[in-house]
């Protein structure tokens, strides 16, 4: 059998949760600036500010996220790129060992995919569309967890390669599973 080796980048929008959590981190940041340049003395108050502005920094970078589909034969691996500068490994898993992976918009796995007690990992644009694809699979570190990716085409139809009995493509033309 050929060795399979796909890669995919895929930039995740900003949620509007993202974006007052990063508003309430920016007002948080001036408003303790603000307090320790009046009370913090002539040399720890400066100092501080400057921790409190890099660390602020920081912070806001991690709202800036790219995830990495990367797969090897038949092991998906999903990494969080921060800000394009920082990786950072979220999951592997073997796609012949999964459940199920289906589109959120496939009405037939409504039940299986929206089921309660399952540890949700959002690597998706955020968009929530019918490209949008959850993988209901039990790895040993999580226990059962849905995954929600968005892959392209290619990587689809490699995915469905690997696992044919469990991957439930939508057929874009007429917005049924196949």
């Amino acid at each position: 059998m050929a060795e399979v080796f796909k890669e995919y980048l895929i930039k995740q929008k900003k949620s509007p949760k993202d974006m007052l959590a990063q508003t309430g981190l920016v007002i948080g940041a001036l408003v303790l600036s603000g307090i320790l340049f009046v009370v913090g003395g002539d040399f720890i108050g400066p100092l501080l500010i400057v921790g409190i502005i890099f660390g602020a920094g920081f912070l806001f970078n991690k709202f800036s996220r790219e995830y990495e589909y990367i797969l090897t034969n038949n092991e998906l691996d999903i990494d969080v790129i921060y800000n394009r500068n920082s990786r950072k490994r979220v999951i592997t898993f073997d796609m012949k060992k999964i459940n199920l992976m289906a589109s959120i918009a496939d009405e037939r796995y409504t039940n299986e995919i929206n089921r309660q007690g399952m540890k949700v990992i959002n690597a998706s644009d955020n968009e929530n569309k019918e490209n949008t694809y959850a993988i209901i699979t039990d790895t040993e570190k999580n226990g059962l967890c849905k995954i929600l990716i968005t892959p392209n085409n290619t990587l689809l139809e490699e995915l469905y390669r690997q696992a044919p009995n469990k991957v439930y493509k939508i057929n874009k033309f007429t917005k049924k599973a196949q």
